[in-house]
């Protein structure tokens, strides 16, 4: 039968008198990571940070408005918006409308202003996979066919219609790597991390992001309220034009019968006074409904205060040279030994068999 224990004197003879196996495998690894760092460029990092708020003050204003006019308005509108989650704020960043609009901001990362999204594009590295399918199955259409055409950013897009355009899929799916959103649980804020080679770009990239963020939050919180108040306004002013109309009846019948002595005419002064008043009560009450609308509006519009601004950092953020040589290594030491003790069993397996 086959010894089925393990001699360690033995084993560890065998390692030191097959080091160098050892050692080439580290070294392999080694040069791996060393030929990964030269092959990547080099990126700069930038980072803004800030903290979104929304009011909760809409009930007592609402209450002291419905207190001057005489009217309970507790109940309307009382719900607090809630304030969106960090979720959220990503599905946002990374959406093709939001995309689109940034990749139409200028930056400067040289002398000569750039449209964003030509720069991303410009600098864009394609997939291995795509490279091998473009020099493989599409070499005929590489070597005979058109050339690309430049990506057309001048041109307005519907948001509906983005993603028709199948051209931009490359470039957005590029500020997927660059543009990372990450969220602090115990401070509640967010930070937008913008990583490009240039670290010029970096900081201009998150200010654009942070911008573009912020009207994409207003927009969405108050799109509710803002309806509501348009269609209070019109209505409001419906009731303008039918108060001043009733305004302007009663007080023209007055001008003409000054001595009012006949029944007919007493009836129908009741009857203008009648409508005057329903007229103005409406007209009252309408104007305290619009008043509460816009109120509304200015009240869920939340609050992105910047807590810290991004910086023009020159500090190479990728790629992490000490990561890099510290996996390597550890990987060589790991296979390394692996190779020994797979090299060492199959000889005592042949040894014994």
């Amino acid at each position: 039968m086959a010894n089925e224990t393990v001699d360690l004197a033995d084993l560890i003879r065998f390692m030191i008198k097959e080091k160098r196996k050892f050692f080439k495998m580290v070294l392999a690894f080694v040069g791996i990571g060393v030929l990964l760092i030269f092959l990547t460029r080099n990126h700069y990092s930038s980072t803004l940070k800030f903290i979104a708020q929304t009011n909760s003050k809409s009930g007592n204003l609402m209450g002291q408005l419905g207190g001057l006019s005489g009217l309970n308005l507790g109940n309307i509108n009382s719900q607090e918006p809630g304030s969106l989650s960090p979720q959220l704020y990503k599905e946002i960043v990374y959406s093709y409308p939001f995309l689109w609009r940034l990749s139409q901001k200028t930056i400067t990362p040289d002398a000569e202003p750039i449209k964003l999204g030509l720069y991303v594009e410009e600098n864009r590295r394609p997939s291995f996979p795509s490279l091998v399918k473009k020099y493989t199955i599409g070499l005929p259409k590489v070597l005979f066919g058109e050339k690309p055409k430049p990506l057309d950013l001048d041109t307005e897009v519907q948001d509906s219609l983005i993603f028709l355009n199948r051209e931009l899929v490359p470039m957005f799916n590029e500020y997927r790597k660059i543009i990372s959103l990450s969220t602090d649980t115990e401070t509640g804020s967010i930070s937008i991390e913008v990583q490009t080679l240039s670290p010029e770009v970096s900081a201009q990239v998150a200010a654009w992001v942070f911008e573009l963020l912020s009207e994409y939050v207003i927009e969405f919180k108050t799109e509710k309220a803002l309806q509501n108040m348009k269609f209070v306004e019109a209505r409001f002013e419906e009731a303008k034009e039918k108060f001043y109309e009733a305004q302007n009846k009663l007080s023209n019948f007055r001008d003409r019968n000054q001595n009012l002595s006949y029944s007919t005419a007493r009836a129908q002064e009741e009857r203008l006074q009648s409508e005057y008043s329903l007229a103005n009560n409406l007209y009252n009450n309408l104007a305290v409904q619009l008043d509460q609308a816009k109120i509304k509006v200015q009240e869920d519009i939340p609050q992105l205060t910047v807590i810290n601004p991004p910086v023009v950092s020159y500090q190479v953020s990728k790629p992490n040279i000490p990561l890099i040589m510290a996996l390597s290594v550890f990987m060589g030491i790991v296979l390394g030994f692996t190779r020994l003790l797979f090299l060492y069993f199959k000889n005592q397996f042949g040894a014994n068999r």
